[in-house]
């Protein structure tokens, strides 16, 4: 977890994910990245000079944001800021993927106006898109240290252990224990891969099959709320059972409904 890239509109709901990754930097000494895009769609002259005026009020919010950070930094934690013309969720994906960062940390929901739309439209691109874990904050939910980690699966294994290290950085960092939850599916179900138990040896976990007749997220939603769970976890990859389930993606609809924090990972086992 040395790397983690924050987007943000500068919002207040914006700053929850600020605590997040403040927390998260202090104890692995990690560098942060704040980033910020913005962008017009039309290319006339009278657009141009708008758009410079985007970039330089952006550039000096960024300026104060930074200067409000650096004090609460602490074992050697860093961070920079980013002022980026372009769409949301291409900036955000593209300065992942450039940067080989760890983890994107965002909210769900911010402002509106010019300013780019920071809303659960832009979690659900990022999600799509980029192939660096994210942790999504709802709206209006206050960070808070983690105890306990639902960690939902479908039937299928992991390519290998390299979509596991962001859940295991924040279960060690906060000694939670991982909660994994399947639902079996029926008498074709497989149910959970032995490369899940493996690659979670270092953390606490246990293992937990849901039998009823519920909707899936239903029973998953009851199951975090049982477990008293900080965050939820899911793996989103082409094809699986929970992309079937929540067509057209189970991680980027959960990303709306769930009221903690979510964690997905991305991996392309079969």
């Amino acid at each position: 977890m040395k790397k983690l890239l924050i987007p943000t509109d500068f919002s207040e709901n914006a700053s929850t994910a600020l605590d997040f990754a403040i927390d998260f930097a202090n104890r692995y000494g990690s560098s942060i990245t704040v980033l910020h895009s913005y962008h017009l769609a039309s290319t006339a002259t009278v657009m141009v000079s708008v758009e410079e005026m985007m970039r330089e009020d952006a550039e000096a919010e960024m300026a104060v944001l930074l200067n409000q950070i650096r004090p609460r930094l602490q074992n050697g934690a860093s961070v920079e800021g980013k002022v980026l013309r372009g769409d949301a969720v291409g900036c955000i994906s593209r300065t992942a993927s450039a940067g080989d960062y760890d983890l994107i940390i965002m909210s769900t929901q911010g402002a509106t106006g010019l300013k780019e739309v920071f809303s659960g439209s832009t979690a659900n691109g990022v999600i799509k898109h980029a192939e660096t874990p994210v942790l999504a904050i709802p709206c209006g939910f206050q960070f808070q240290a983690l105890d306990s980690i639902v960690f939902a699966v479908d039937e299928g294994g992991l390519s290998s252990p390299a979509p596991m290290a962001a859940l295991l950085a924040i279960a060690k960092a906060y000694s939670a224990k991982v909660h994994v939850y399947h639902k079996d599916t029926g008498e074709d179900d497989k149910g959970i891969d032995p490369t899940i138990d493996m690659f979670l040896e270092s953390v606490e976990h246990s293992f937990h099959y849901e039998l009823d007749t519920d909707k899936i997220h239903d029973s998953m939603a009851d199951f975090a709320e049982d477990y008293k769970a900080d965050l939820l976890c899911m793996i989103r990859r082409k094809r699986s059972f929970l992309e079937r389930i929540f067509h057209p993606s189970a991680t980027t609809r959960e990303v709306f409904q769930i009221r903690i924090p979510m964690l997905v990972l991305h991996d392309d086992a079969e």
